[in-house]
């Protein structure tokens, strides 16, 4: 009777094996790459001895960095920072010049420990009960409304208002009062 069962043999699938964990640690190697630095497309000139037109060492400048080889890569800083505000959130909705005035006094003193920065992508999260629990439309409309003020309270501070950069949603915390706007801040990377 053969021992054969129709299986593939240990030796057989340890050289798959080594071939599937060598195609992995291909694509980790070749996704860890760093593009090459670009061609300086303005290169400075370089002095010529006028008797022989050969490159004169003598005056030769050394290289100053370029802005792209001392930068840090571009993109939002992934540590956010929040600032909380408490306001009518009807009256805000509403516009009432009272609430606007206070959502603009709050939001300068909640940012002003980040002078010199600003935010590059903003996100509001607004509370709004009803009955005890959270009116998720209302509190949609409250969040929205505070991230329509936002570049009007600190025009420097925050970005022009579009729903790409300064979006408002609501907060269904339990913990979280009525009229409370958590407004969570992404600065971009220095």
């Amino acid at each position: 009777m053969s021992r054969d069962s129709g299986r593939p043999g240990g030796t057989y699938l340890a050289g798959w094996l080594f071939a599937d964990l060598l195609l992995v640690i291909v694509l980790v190697v070749l996704g860890s790459e760093v593009p090459a630095a670009a061609p300086d497309p303005h290169p400075s000139p370089t002095a010529t001895d006028t008797a022989t037109g050969a490159p004169d060492p003598s005056h030769s400048a050394s290289p100053s960095p370029t802005p792209s080889d001392t930068a840090r890569p571009g993109g939002i800083d992934p540590v956010t920072v929040s600032v909380g505000v408490r306001l009518d959130p009807d009256a805000l909705i509403a516009g009432r010049p009272s609430e606007t005035a206070e959502l603009t006094r709050q939001v300068n003193e909640g940012i002003k420990r980040y002078e010199g920065r600003a935010a590059a992508f903003v996100m509001v999260f607004g509370t709004v009960r009803s009955g005890g629990s959270v009116d998720t439309g209302r509190s949609d409309a409250y969040a929205t409304a505070v991230a329509r003020q936002l570049p009007q309270a600190a025009p420097r501070f925050f970005p022009p208002y579009s729903e790409k950069i300064i979006r408002g949603y609501h907060d269904s915390g339990q913990a979280i009062p009525s009229g409370t706007a958590r407004i969570e801040l992404f600065f971009l990377l220095s």
